[in-house]
């Protein structure tokens, strides 16, 4: 070895247990090839030198550097035998068309999601924020033509988490979202935790009067105050129109068929002799003192001419005896379970002042599904009439204009029981752009739908058609069959949804006391679809802030929590 290598070796190695740093000769003819060398040489002796500096820097504030002699930092580890980069790059990024990126990736969804409405997640593919709410995409993106969401997947993979997240983000925006039927319930702990109003209807806890004109009774007394006769008149209609569609519907509910023509012209006479002055043969009641269905059915019994033109009878005794198939279903809204729902004053009226609103069912039995249905219908119409009367006090220039949003949640429960409740939701949910509402749908399966069969059946189909946003949660294959003509999806967009419905591997391994219960790969992955061809749709991630954990607001199994832990007595299991 010559002497010059021995020089260069003995001083670069004089830190043996540091970096290895060049002695002072070796900076001395580095400086002097720095600057009288040539282009090439210069370079190369400046970067020596730089790396020495930097070397020198790192070891005399850090001359331990830790535990192996190297230091961590944000853009890599600095000391002997580490790297780092100065500033951290940009990684790459293309873009092009599914024709041109079909070779690289043959798997191609679609990336491009606007930063427009809720935060919901992350992209599965590229990892971008996706953000997606009905209201916003239609009004300020111009991507809907409708503000209408429908919602399906199979229960347990989040569905009602990822509506929850919606109905914050129209909290947060000042979008009164309005859960006129909340069954689980999964909406109440929500809409508590964000200072709503929670309305619990059901045996014992509180009851609803299909004759209480509500809000639309209290714009009719505003728009009577401020002279506007016509505009109060026409409220008044609207109000009578509503409540004569309500009560024939829950008619239809308890017969299991659709109501007479002439019965439901009674209806509507009878409810306009309930209102009417005494003085003219009215009952005299108000929409500050409504009447009750008892009302009601006394004056459909007692009868009257006008009535007995209606029901086409002569006589009183052809009149008596044309009405007793509506004297009885009437009576059987009076009497047994649903009398003590609808038979009586309402309980609690609904705040639309309020930033959120639940109308809490859970509490009428699960097995009781034409009474949940009723309390579902009749609340939807109750909650769609509130808005419609806000809106006629915004025209008269009495409000400022609101915005709602409606979600329909457990929308099986209704339309399975035929085709005259389909036809009722239907009348429910077309006129939502005029109303100005904002419209969420959910149910578990498109089967659902399908099983209704006949014209029934289409119809309801048309509720999925009419949505012009689509989430598509965890699906067997069979479900995107049924699917296929609706909502078109791809070879990729197929596999990728029915892999999320598959089960987790099974370890045989049961949870241990404290564990965290593990979460299936498909939870909280949706496919978001508002092309009506096969256009890739956003399949993305929902991921749930450190707020929403912390309230417990998506917590649906809290009654399995200690399952397998303890007994009733304390022992251990």
């Amino acid at each position: 070895m010559t002497g010059t290598r021995q020089q260069r070796r003995s001083t670069s190695g004089a830190n043996a247990r540091g970096p290895r740093l060049l002695g002072a000769a070796e900076r001395e003819r580095l400086e002097r090839r720095a600057a009288t060398g040539g282009l090439a040489s210069a370079s190369w002796a400046r970067m020596r030198l730089q790396a020495d500096a930097n070397r020198r820097a790192n070891h005399t504030e850090h001359p331990s550097g830790g535990a192996n002699g190297v230091r961590v930092t944000g853009s890599g580890v600095a000391g002997a035998g580490g790297g780092r980069w100065r500033s951290i790059a940009r990684p790459p990024e293309w873009r092009g068309t599914t024709a041109q990126l079909a070779g690289l990736w043959p798997w191609c969804v679609g990336a491009g999601a606007p930063l427009l409405g809720t935060p919901l997640g992350s992209h599965l593919s590229t990892g971008a924020p996706v953000c997606f709410d009905p209201l916003n995409w239609f009004s300020r993106g111009n991507y809907l033509t409708a503000p209408s969401l429908f919602v399906l997947g199979l229960n347990g993979f989040g569905k009602s988490s990822l509506v929850r997240r919606i109905v914050l983000g129209g909290i947060a925006q000042g979008v009164t979202p309005l859960v006129l039927a909340d069954v689980k319930p999964d909406y109440r702990a929500t809409v508590t935790a964000c200072g709503g109003q929670v309305v619990d209807v059901g045996y014992g806890h509180g009851q609803l009067n299909p004759l209480d004109p509500g809000l639309l009774g209290h714009a009719m007394h505003r728009l009577q105050a401020a002279g506007l006769d016509e505009a109060a008149a026409s409220v008044d209609a609207e109000l009578r129109a509503r409540q004569t569609n309500l009560l024939a519907g829950l008619v239809e509910l308890i017969r299991g068929e659709r109501i007479a023509d002439f019965e439901d012209t009674l209806i509507s006479t009878a409810l306009r002799l309930l209102y009417a002055p005494a003085a003219s043969g009215g009952r005299g009641f108000t929409p500050d003192a409504p009447p009750i269905l008892d009302d009601l059915l006394e004056v459909i019994t007692c009868g009257s001419e006008e009535l007995m033109l209606d029901a086409a009878a002569a006589t009183p005794e052809r009149y008596a005896e044309a009405v007793v198939p509506l004297r009885r279903s009437l009576r059987a809204l009076t009497r047994g379970p649903f009398g003590q729902v609808f038979n009586g004053p309402t309980t609690v009226g609904l705040d639309l002042d309020a930033p959120a609103i639940c109308v809490d069912v859970s509490h009428i039995p699960s097995g009781d599904t034409k009474l949940k249905a009723a309390v579902m219908l009749a609340c939807w119409a109750i909650g769609f009439g509130s808005v419609e009367a806000l809106n006629m006090l915004a025209e008269a220039g009495l409000e400022h204009q609101r915005v709602f949003q409606v979600v329909m949640d457990e929308l099986w429960q209704v339309l399975g029981l035929g085709e005259f409740m389909v036809t009722r939701v239907d009348e429910l949910t077309r006129l939502q752009r005029s109303l100005g509402v904002a419209l969420i749908m959910i149910s578990h399966s498109v089967r659902d739908l399908h099983n209704i069969g006949g014209t029934a059946g289409a119809r309801a189909l048309g509720f999925l058609e009419r949505s012009r946003a689509k989430i598509l949660g965890a699906l067997p294959a069979e479900e995107i069959a049924l699917l296929d003509g609706i909502v078109k999806l791809t070879d990729a967009e197929t596999d990728m949804v029915t892999s999320w419905s598959a089960p987790q591997a099974l370890t045989g391994e049961p949870l241990r006391a404290g564990m965290p219960r593990p979460t299936a790969a498909g939870v909280g992955k949706f496919l978001l679809k508002v092309s009506e061809d096969r256009t890739p749709g956003l399949g993305f991630q929902l991921l749930l802030t450190q707020a929403e954990q912390s309230f417990g607001i998506h917590a649906t199994s809290e009654r399995f929590r200690q399952f397998g832990q303890s007994t009733p007595q304390g022992r251990a299991a």
